[in-house]
């Protein structure tokens, strides 16, 4: 368990994971880096992963600095996202110079500008100065503030993966069904799939190690069914984006252009053996930004639209050498929206602290980024409630709340809401009472449902 003080107690509390993120390719940038079953230093270790190993990035979660990813040969698990890099890393001797058959770490980020060649070119530059303790401060380096100068005027991102569409996603429960009716091995990779794609990776209701949490997590993608649309608002992917997105993400999406800007490390006081401060060269953060702003879109639940423009600035401190304070930038609650009464019940007589922290506005439901002038609104809003059995899909009721943004008769985007209990303590594995604790978001894009992303009531944070 995770301890997090809140009110001058410590209060025992489960935990916490991010909203899903595009699944994307990375490289191991380590000897042997252990991949763990769960996203924390002492969950069990699954497998050890080579210097350079290809794997997917699934998920990351930004509030305990892990990653959750999947390997070559389909092993999933968790590694400290510091490990990862965005293309091969470029081995560096102990002199700091780059092997024979490797390429020139300069050379390499001028042939391809991005920050993970910057990273691997400030490495090299440490390594090089091997006898100066990791405070530092470094010598200056003129290639490396030439490269911060470059990434600050603005790079194009790459376009992210497409959103999962709704039909799809309730074929591959049927196919989940089938296969675990047969034994077949598959079931575990597509269940896996699943639970990321529709969010539902928090509880352990729906684990994909298990014959019954794959039941449930099939049965509730079979259970829900939304109403038919046709082309309304949104024609295009590249006219939406989800609330976790990041400015490279949203920029590869929307086509706009997106920069990195670093704040510099600072002097050091006096200089410690043990360095646990963050930093990479002279370097303390780094912050993205597009170069243009989009809009945000803050929906409410009786359909009112908060609208304010955003370079979607995000600002990530450089621990490198060092870890991370535990739950960095964790709150607990919805990460986009408010919460009812019920699920803050958790917290017992903590409940008023914890809900204090949580900063989403009353009312509020799911947000998103939009290149597109929406219409005044509020957005024209109808709902409907469904009983489910528990066993069968790990809920006992939901609703489903549908909202036509531009006036026109036809939906644009679809929640669901999810009652039963929640993600809860880790040890048993959910809570004690029914709440409303998870959201599906779905998008109209020219007259598909697609999967524009989830929510859910996180309890606590770590482990």
């Amino acid at each position: 368990m995770r301890i997090i003080a809140l009110a001058g107690m410590a209060l025992l509390i489960p935990l916490a994971q991010a909203a899903p993120a595009a699944p994307a390719q990375r490289w191991i940038d380590g000897s042997e880096v252990i991949l763990r079953a769960g996203p924390q230093s002492d969950a069990a270790a699954v497998a050890r992963l080579p210097h350079n190993s290809a794997v997917t990035l699934v998920r990351e979660e930004s509030a305990l600095g892990y990653c959750a990813i999947r390997t070559a040969d389909g092993t999933a698990g968790y590694t400290a996202c510091r490990y990862l890099m965005r293309a091969p890393v470029v081995a560096v001797v102990a002199q700091g110079k780059p092997r024979p058959e490797e390429s020139d770490p300069e050379r390499a980020f001028w042939q391809q500008p991005d920050w993970s060649n910057l990273e691997r070119y400030a490495q090299s530059l440490r390594e090089r100065n091997l006898r100066i303790k990791q405070q530092g401060p470094f010598p200056r380096s003129e290639a490396l503030e030439k490269m911060k100068v470059r990434l600050a005027l603005g790079m194009d991102a790459a376009k992210p993966a497409p959103f999962a569409d709704w039909i799809e996603l309730k074929r591959a429960a049927l196919r989940l069904r089938a296969h675990d009716k047969a034994g077949a091995k598959q079931a575990w990779q597509i269940a896996a799939d699943l639970r990321e794609q529709v969010g539902l990776s928090s509880s352990e209701l729906f684990n994909s190690d298990e014959a019954a949490g794959r039941r449930r997590l099939s049965g509730v993608i079979g259970a829900l069914e939304f109403s038919a649309v046709t082309p309304s608002l949104l024609r295009s992917e590249a006219q939406v984006a989800p609330p976790a997105s990041t400015a490279e993400q949203a920029g590869g999406r929307f086509g706009i252009k997106f920069r990195q800007q670093v704040k510099p490390r600072p002097k050091p006081a006096q200089v410690n053996e043990d360095d646990e401060s963050p930093g990479l060269y002279d370097m303390l953060s780094r912050t993205d930004a597009l170069v243009r702003p989009v809009q945000r879109v803050q929906l409410d639940r009786d359909g009112a639209l908060r609208v304010q423009p955003s370079l979607i600035r995000k600002t990530e401190t450089l621990w490198r050498h060092a870890d991370a304070p535990e739950c960095q930038g964790w709150v607990p609650g919805f990460a986009y929206g408010a919460a009812d009464a019920g699920p803050w019940r958790f917290f017992g007589k903590l409940a008023a602290a914890n809900k204090k922290a949580n900063t989403q506005p009353p009312g509020s439901l799911f947000a998103f980024y939009t290149t597109l002038d929406l219409p005044p609104g509020p957005a024209k809003v109808s709902e409907t409630h469904m009983t489910l059995e528990r066993a069968g899909t790990g809920f006992v009721k939901g609703t489903h709340l549908y909202y036509d943004l531009d006036a026109d008769g036809m939906a644009d985007l679809a929640i669901w809401e999810g009652e039963g209990k929640g993600p809860g303590d880790i040890e048993r594995g959910s809570t004690a009472t029914d709440d409303r604790w998870y959201r599906l978001v779905l998008v109209n894009i020219n007259g598909a449902w697609k999967v524009l992303g989830s929510d859910y009531f996180s309890d606590g944070c770590g482990c």
